[in-house]
């Protein structure tokens, strides 16, 4: 559930096909902007997304139910993570931040602060909640190569979030490529966190 919520998160790739105007806006979002051209795809992309997060939620607690990490705070952590982003990315879509027929994406970038704005980052900040709590539970109980590859990703998606952040109201191409990379990292975060939880090495020692 984990790779295919990531999957979902990632259907905005096919704005390049299915809308390619739209994304040579600023937020990706404005593929859901009600009346563009398949924007009804991309909302149930993110809604299904998050139902699948919250379906994982519920496959971890049946997983780890009554083992040693079912008493462990990072595990509550990482489960309360994975559900602000799950419920917020579905909430999120139906509050897109710019609309491709206005030019505010282009001309106002610093103006930009909306629900969606708002939404977004409780998900961000969800994730990187179940991302670092994630790597607490499974530290020293993976192989070394699964929790080097998880601390990367996690490093990696936060540094481009800071980076995007940071830069996101000057050269409009700039902001774009900050914005489309945060989504792909976020969309590898989402499934790296079930990948650690899951290892067969980590699951055994319970």
């Amino acid at each position: 559930m984990g790779f295919a919520s990531g999957i979902l998160y990632a259907l905005w790739f096919l704005g390049y096909y299915l809308n390619p105007s739209v994304m040579t806006k600023f937020d990706v979002s404005a593929l859901q902007g009600r009346g563009e051209s398949y924007y009804k795809l991309f909302v149930a992309g993110d809604v299904i997304a998050g139902v699948l997060i919250l379906l994982l939620i519920v496959s971890l607690l049946k997983t780890f139910h009554k083992t040693w990490v079912w008493k462990r705070t990072s595990f509550w952590i990482c489960l309360g993570g994975l559900l602000a982003f799950g419920a917020m990315t579905g909430i999120a879509c139906f509050f897109p931040a710019c609309l491709a027929s206005s030019n505010v994406c282009t001309q106002n970038l610093e103006m930009i602060f909306d629900w969606h704005d708002i939404t977004g980052t409780i998900a961000s900040f969800g994730q990187f909640l179940s991302l670092v709590s994630a790597l607490v539970l499974v530290h020293k109980k993976v192989s070394n190569n699964v929790y080097m590859a998880t601390l990367l990703i996690t490093i990696v998606w936060s540094m481009s979030g800071i980076v995007f952040i940071s830069f996101w109201t000057g050269n409009l191409h700039v902001s774009l490529f900050l914005q489309h990379l945060f989504l792909v990292l976020s969309s590898l975060a989402l499934v790296a966190v079930p990948w650690s939880l899951t290892r067969p090495k980590f699951t055994s020692s319970l």
